[in-house]
């Protein structure tokens, strides 16, 4: 199930999530872009680099994150739906 789940994530999901799909989502990625701006120019380019590596690792925990929660949701469906009475099995 983990492998058909990883093909799922990797050829659909991954890429359905990505995209920009509401007014809400394009105000926080304009939002973060302009502080991305004024903070780099604050900063000097050691820092800049400290600062670019550690939104790398954030980023790389938030898709782990995201990733786990879409496999335990479907994790979840599937036991859900044979765990109770949708197919009329008991």
């Amino acid at each position: 199930m983990k492998e058909t789940l990883e093909k799922l994530w990797n050829e659909l999901f991954a890429e359905e999530c990505a995209l920009i799909s509401s007014k809400e989502e394009g105000a926080l990625v304009k939002k973060a872009a302009e502080m991305h701006k004024t903070v780099d120019a604050l900063l000097t380019m050691e820092q800049r680099e400290a600062v670019e590596e550690y939104i790398e690792a954030v980023y790389e925990m938030q898709d782990f994150s995201v990733k786990k929660a879409f496999f335990k949701g479907c994790e979840f469906a599937v036991s859900f739906f044979f765990d109770t009475d949708f197919f009329g099995k008991e």
